[in-house]
């Protein structure tokens, strides 16, 4: 059976039908009211990971804290009127369709945003993860309703569908999340089409985002608890990395930590143009040379923009990505 097909019967892509996922935390898609027509106005419950917050119209004038939901405004057609990092975005985010308008204001780091820049965009609404509104969440609410998501509630391929169909309600774009999920869900089934057209289905990858901490190569591992290795998975990938995961579904290892990745896996990374360890300081590594995988040359960097953590939008190019990888 198509894996496409056993996902949507077990719920696996149901958001793009139903709006819903089970077990995610972010709870079960309340009716946006409105004029029933799929882009309701009126009074509008958007569930979060703080319970539901309701709005009294669609939100027009938006700020965005997460590069995700920066990403997820912009593929439902919505230009954010202030975004936190904006330089890190435009070079960790470049999948098509992402593009960050030069007018956007940039209200600061994510971990620490300028309440003042916020106050003075006047927004009807902010969005985050909650994990990074903890410090600051009063704050904001006094400035606009703060809609908070938990991207890392299990399962968060399905989480980050449900969250975005979420986000569409609240923008009143509801219709266009439905066909920006549709158009994943095709994404998908096309590469794994392409895979067992190319003879690589079934076959082994590991995914890795690599940098560079005090000097020394840091290189985050992902599991299958993680939406993007989940992400591969589905389209009949198998992950050959099985660590210990964070909340996020990742291992953080150095270069030792990789003679545990399976010997037949295709290694996957992405790393910044110029902070790049695989290129870089592993390259005379004797450690690094070793691997089963790179004296093989079964070593494939990514686009180095392409965001591990995001919406629909990132998820379709690690999917074209990962194809090219595989030559498929």
């Amino acid at each position: 059976m198509n894996r496409l097909i056993r996902m949507l019967a077990t719920g696996g892509s149901a958001a793009v039908l139903t709006l819903a996922a089970a077990g995610c935390g972010s709870g079960t898609v309340s009716d946006p009211g409105g004029d029933g027509n799929g882009n309701g106005t009126g009074e509008i419950s958007v569930e979060t990971a703080r319970g539901p917050v309701g709005l009294p119209e669609p939100a027009a004038r938006v700020v965005s804290l997460e590069y995700a939901y920066t990403e997820e405004l912009l593929a439902l057609g919505v230009e954010p009127v202030g975004v936190a990092d904006s330089e890190g975005y435009r070079t960790w985010v470049s999948a098509e369709g992402t593009e960050l308008p030069g007018g956007v204001e940039d209200v600061g780091t994510r971990q620490e945003p300028s309440i003042e820049k916020i106050r003075a965009l006047e927004p009807d609404l902010i969005v985050s993860d909650e994990d990074r509104l903890k410090e600051n969440f009063d704050q904001l609410e006094e400035i606009a309703p703060v809609v908070s998501f938990q991207p890392t509630d299990e399962p968060q391929l399905d989480t980050m569908r449900t969250n975005f169909a979420e986000l569409g309600k609240a923008v009143g774009k509801e219709d266009e999340a439905e066909q920006v999920l549709a158009d994943l869900d095709e994404k998908t089934a096309e590469v794994e089409e392409r895979l067992d057209e190319a003879g690589r289905s079934g076959e082994t990858f590991a995914l890795a985002q690599g940098f560079s901490e005090e000097g020394a190569p840091s290189i985050r591992m992902f599991t299958g608890d993680a939406a993007a290795a989940a992400l591969l998975e589905s389209v009949g990938l198998d992950n050959g990395w099985d660590g210990e995961p964070d909340e996020w579904g990742m291992t953080t290892v150095g270069v030792e930590g990789l003679t545990r990745v399976e010997e037949d896996a295709v290694f996957l990374y992405v790393a910044a143009e110029e902070d790049n360890p695989f290129t870089g300081e592993l390259r005379d590594n004797s450690v690094w040379q070793d691997l089963s995988f790179v004296a093989d040359d079964r070593v494939a960097g990514l686009d180095p923009g392409t965001w591990l953590f995001g919406g629909p939008l990132s998820s379709m190019q690690l999917l074209e990505e990962t194809a090219k990888a595989f030559e498929a």
